[in-house]
């Protein structure tokens, strides 16, 4: 069989994850939404991991993220592709090599209708040197001073990680966030006291004493957690922050038994009592899959190709101290397995 293509290679695993049901109780009617979006942000030769945004409560929907590790120069998006931002890959393509953690994407809110915009996502990790070039090749670079003062302000062991922005949404948040460390971690689950301390250092006040109770509770079930917040354009931090389990398991059985009987399950049996997720929840453990098949080369020898999807998160967002229904996210992987 020939290589998969990055159109292929998505289809097949947007198909698995809606199987047994899955779509219409996880993403409702939006294959061919999601997947005329995933067309319109490939650029070169690449395969973007797709990230599956959708609701765990109300109606169902689906978002799609599309993140890139690497562009090769010179690379270009078919006419009527892109969303407008050549210019932001143009810059990307000279940033890192191949095997560099710094990554670079474009996110479609289908569930708001939005679907001639895109959001941009930079996760640059240490490389903060990149967010100013980043935002000047967006055509935000006065969002660039604003960003370097919350940073400056970053409590230690909460290494912000990525950056994004969706000029579609109200407000239009520059969205900042990362992965707290483990000692920062079991800091914060131990004495919620703690991270209201650590809110107001960040400079975020929407925050009273039962949402630092069940950001507590959240942390205690999580090993690992990722943080958000959103800086206005007047340089402020908005009312909204962002809790996330980041998903350690990477084969599927033990992905599975995670949302079955592990933390995965715990805390959607916690958001259940919250009245933030429904018995949907249930349904995103069948939806793990790795698998690789062989294809013949340009040169006859034969090639291997792996295709997964992996647990990303699952989050909760606090609006005025408010928790809002949770969403999961999936990521769709396909590429050449290395020899």
């Amino acid at each position: 069989m020939k290589k998969p293509t990055p159109t292929d290679a998505f289809g097949a695993l947007y198909t698995i994850a809606a199987e047994d049901g899955r779509g219409d109780a996880l993403f409702g009617d939006s294959f061919d939404q999601v997947a005329h979006a995933f067309e319109r942000t490939l650029i070169g030769d690449g395969y973007p991991s797709a990230y599956l945004e959708f609701p765990l409560k109300g109606t169902p929907s689906l978002d799609l993220l599309s993140v890139y590790g690497h562009v090769d120069p010179g690379a270009r998006f078919a006419p009527g592709a892109g969303y407008g931002y050549q210019t932001m890959f143009d810059w990307f393509s000279g940033v890192g090599t191949p095997d560099d953690t710094v990554s670079c994407g474009l996110e479609v809110d289908l569930s708001a209708g939005q679907t001639e915009t895109a959001g941009v996502y930079l996760q640059q990790r240490r490389r903060r040197e990149l967010v100013a070039p980043f935002l000047e090749s967006i055509g935000e670079a006065e969002r660039a001073q604003a960003y370097m003062d919350v940073l400056s302000r970053m409590p230690n062991g909460w290494p912000p990680s990525y950056v994004g922005l969706f000029p579609g949404r109200a407000g239009t948040p520059l969205r900042i966030g990362g992965y707290m460390d483990a000692a920062e971690l079991a800091r914060c689950a131990g004495d919620p006291s703690h991270l209201g301390e650590r809110f107001r250092q960040v400079g975020f006040r929407a925050f009273d004493a039962p949402m630092l109770e069940r950001c507590n509770q959240f942390m205690r079930l999580a090993p690992a957690v990722d943080f958000q917040f959103d800086i206005m354009p007047d340089g402020s931090i908005g009312d909204t922050f962002g809790l996330s389990l980041s998903f350690n398991e990477t084969k599927p059985r033990e992905a599975r038994e995670c949302m079955e009987s592990g933390y995965g399950a715990r805390l959607m049996q916690t958001l259940q009592e919250w009245d933030l997720v429904d018995d949907r929840w249930k349904l995103v453990a069948g939806s793990a899959f790795a698998r690789h098949v062989g294809y013949e080369k340009d040169d006859g020898t034969e090639g291997r190709f792996a295709l997964c999807i992996k647990f990303n998160y699952a989050k909760v967002k606090f609006k005025k101290g408010e928790p809002q229904p949770a969403k999961f996210y999936l990521i769709c992987v396909a590429g050449d397995m290395e020899a």
